[in-house]
């Protein structure tokens, strides 16, 4: 309550390029956006183009290693993860569950795949990423749980270490263009820091990036105790239309030179 009130005399959003530091809640949509829909891989090899989009994520990309953010950043797909959404014994294609890195010390390592789709990729056997929501309904390839693992700083941390930065929680609005790299995020509510210290709120806050060079300014993410498991309940895809839910596993998690302001 006090803090919706203090919103509404509350400062804009400041623009310009400053530290941006994400919460755990904000953190799940980026993972989910950013680096869950664009490493489908029907929708990387443009089996979803006339609906939901493509991919920048094209194969040519990944021979050699494809950096996708800095060296802190691991992106684990886990569908036996312990209270997951995602979490299943096989998927609809009868491929047992698995855990493996999406994104390893920031290189990219792999898609979300299906019996179909793996062999297009010279990948001996599909990842078990092929689900429906029904019975009535085609198994397509879908998001598993998917989180960024912990790392060793703390939000305490982050703050004292950035002198010009904003602390965005809880989402409020979310765009990102058909290839799932250009986007801009808006979170309810922002926090004001200045030389290690959060100095007021302000709203409407806003960040916008490019999915590789937005990654690799990743500089500092949560540790353990700071992290915690979100759930998607309403994640649409495919024609027909069919819903999914999937977990992401996230701390807060500090950004550099990210463009700020309003929407």
């Amino acid at each position: 309550r006090e803090e919706a009130i203090a919103l509404l005399s509350a400062p804009q959003c400041p623009s310009g390029k400053k530290t941006l530091i994400l919460d755990g809640g904000q953190m799940a949509l980026q993972i989910h956006e950013s680096v869950g829909h664009p490493n489908e891989l029907d929708r990387v090899l443009g089996f979803e183009a006339n609906y939901a989009g493509r991919s920048f994520m094209v194969p040519k990309l990944h021979q050699g290693g494809f950096r996708y953010g800095s060296d802190i950043v691991n992106l684990v797909a886990d569908s036996t993860l312990a209270g997951g959404l995602a979490t299943f014994g096989y998927d609809d294609d009868g491929v047992q569950a698995q855990r493996y890195h999406v994104v390893q010390d920031g290189i990219h390592k792999n898609w979300f795949t299906t019996r179909d789709t793996a062999p297009l990729v010279g990948q001996a056997r599909s990842n078990g990423a092929n689900r429906a929501d029904g019975f009535q309904n085609i198994p397509i390839t879908r998001i598993p749980n998917l989180s960024l693992m912990p790392g060793d700083s703390s939000l305490e941390q982050m703050i004292s270490e950035t002198e010009d930065g904003i602390l965005m929680e809880t989402n409020r609005s979310w765009s990102i263009d058909q290839m799932r790299l250009n986007f801009q995020f808006g979170a309810e509510l922002g926090r004001v820091i200045k030389n290690g210290k959060i100095v007021g709120l302000c709203k409407n806050p806003t960040y916008q990036g490019m999915t590789p060079e937005f990654w690799a300014n990743c500089d500092a993410i949560g540790n353990p105790s700071e992290w915690d498991i979100w759930g998607v309940i309403n994640c649409g895809k495919g024609q027909p239309g069919q819903t999914a839910e999937m977990s992401h596993g996230s701390s807060p998690t500090r950004f550099q030179n990210v463009s700020v302001g309003i929407a």
